[in-house]
C-alpha cells in the first residue's frame, strides 16, 4: 500500500528534476581533468611509461618489480598497504571517478537545464532506493555537489535523519542505553569511545570520536574483529591492531547487552530453517537458503529489519511531505536518509518547519521508544 502511494511522488520528482549550473560544472571538470593528468604523469613517472593505469593486472606485476607484492589491486588492499606507490594510484582513481562523475553529470543536463534522473524505490534488496541515470545518491561531498542549484527565486531546503540507523537498530534491540544516550540530547558516539577506551566522555578527542564511528556502525551489523581493523582503517582512517579491536568489539557489547542479545538471535536465525523476516511495516526480505550462506543469513538478518526500517521511515515522510507542501515547493532528490526540497524563497523558511515536523512524526510513528 504504501510503494503504490510512494509512485506518484516519485514521478513527480523525476519530472521536477534537479537544476545544475552548466558553467560551474565545466570548471570543475577542467580542474578535474588537470588533476587527472598529474596524478596519470607522477604514476608513469613512478612506474613506467609503458603502464595503462587502468589495468589492475598491470599496476600488480609493476608494484611487485618495485619489491612491492600486493594480492590484489582493490581500493581496500591499497589503502591498507599504506605504500607512497599505492596512495599513486588511489590518487589517480580517486581523479578519474571525479572526472567520470562530473562527465556524466554534464551529459544528463536536459534542455531545461535540470536533471531528470530516475529513482527505483525498491532499487535495493533491504527496500531502499537507489538512482540511476545518472545516479544522484553518490555525488560525493566537495564541489561537485555545488552544482546543483535552486531555480531563481527558490531555495534547496535539505534535512537528513541524525543516525538514523543507530536509532532504528536501538529501538529493535530494546538498547536501553543507546536510547537513553538519544533521550538526553547526548552524543552517542563520545559515549561509545568512552566504554570502549575507558576514559571520561569530556576527555574524548576527535580520533576518539572517529574511531566510535567505525565501532557503532561496524559492529551494529555483526562485524568481526578482523573485520572492524579494515573497516576502521578504509572508512574512517583509524588504525587498530587485532588485539585492540578485540578488547573493543566486547567492551562494547558488554556495555551494550541488548545489541549482544539481538545478535545471539540472529546467529540462531541464521543457523534455523527461517526463510523470510520483515520490517515493522511487512516489508519482507527472503534470506539465502542454498549452499554456505550461514554469514549472509546472519548479516540480512540484523541489516534487513534496519535498513528497511529506515526505508520505510523515509518513504511515510515522502509521502506525508507531499500532501503538505505549500504551492511552488518540490522534492527534487532523495538520498538514503535524506530529503531535498526546492522551494519558492518566500516559503522556504515554511516549508523547513514542514520538513522537520514530518519527518520527525514519520519516524516516531514506527519507531516510538527512541526520539529521531
Amino acid at each position: 500500500d504504501m510503494e503504490n502511494r510512494l509512485v506518484p511522488v516519485v514521478v513527480e520528482m523525476e519530472n521536477n528534476g534537479f537544476k545544475i549550473n552548466r558553467d560551474r560544472l565545466v570548471g570543475i571538470m577542467e580542474d578535474h581533468s588537470t588533476a587527472l593528468n598529474e596524478a596519470s604523469g607522477v604514476l608513469r613517472d613512478e612506474l613506467g611509461n609503458d603502464i595503462n593505469p587502468n589495468s589492475p593486472k598491470q599496476l600488480k606485476e609493476a608494484l611487485a618489480e618495485k619489491g612491492l607484492e600486493l594480492t590484489n589491486t582493490s581500493e581496500q588492499t591499497l589503502k591498507q598497504s599504506g605504500h607512497h606507490l599505492t596512495r599513486c594510484i588511489l590518487n589517480y582513481r580517486s581523479a578519474k571517478k571525479q572526472m567520470e562523475q562530473a562527465e556524466t553529470i554534464l551529459k544528463a543536463i536536459e534542455g531545461d537545464g535540470r536533471i531528470h534522473a530516475r529513482f527505483e524505490p525498491t532499487g535495493t534488496n533491504t527496500g531502499r532506493f537507489s538512482s540511476k541515470k545518472p545516479n544522484l545518491q553518490n555525488i560525493g561531498r566537495g564541489k561537485l555537489r555545488t552544482c546543483f542549484i535552486p531555480d531563481k527565486g527558490h531555495r534547496l531546503v535539505v534535512a537528513d535523519y541524525s543516525q538514523v540507523e543507530l536509532r532504528i537498530a536501538a529501538a529493535i534491540a530494546g538498547e536501553e542505553r543507546m536510547i537513553q544516550a538519544y533521550e538526553q540530547g547526548s552524543d552517542l558516539h563520545r559515549q561509545t569511545a568512552s566504554i570502549v577506551l575507558g576514559k571520561p566522555v569530556e576527555d574524548i578527542s576527535k580520533e576518539d570520536r572517529q574511531l566510535a564511528k567505525a565501532v557503532n556502525f561496524g559492529l551494529l551489523y555483526g562485524q568481526s574483529a578482523k573485520g572492524l581493523v579494515v573497516y576502521a582503517e578504509t572508512s574512517y582512517g583509524v588504525k587498530l591492531d587485532i588485539e585492540q579491536a578485540r578488547q573493543i568489539r566486547r567492551k562494547f557489547f558488554d556495555e551494550y547487552k541488548h545489541l549482544r542479545e539481538w545478535h545471539s538471535q540472529a546467529e540462531k536465525g541464521a543457523s534455523s530453517s527461517c526463510e523470510v523476516l520483515s520490517t515493522k511495516l511487512g516489508r519482507k526480505r527472503w534470506l539465502p537458503m542454498e549452499g554456505d550462506v550461514r554469514w549472509q543469513r546472519f548479516t540480512a538478518l540484523l541489516n534487513a529489519p534496519v535498513q528497511g526500517g529506515a526505508a520505510d521511515v523515509i518513504k511515510t515522510a515522502i509521502i506525508a511531505l507531499q500532501e503538505k507542501l505549500p504551492e511552488g515547493a518540490g522534492i527534487v532528490s532523495t538520498v538514503h536518509d535524506e530529503l531535498i526540497v526546492e522551494a519558492p524563497l518566500g516559503v522556504a523558511e515554511v516549508v523547513k518547519k514542514i520538513m522537520e515536523d514530518v519527518m520527525i512524526e514519520s519516524a516516531v510513528s514506527l519507531y516510538p521508544t527512541v526520539p529521531f
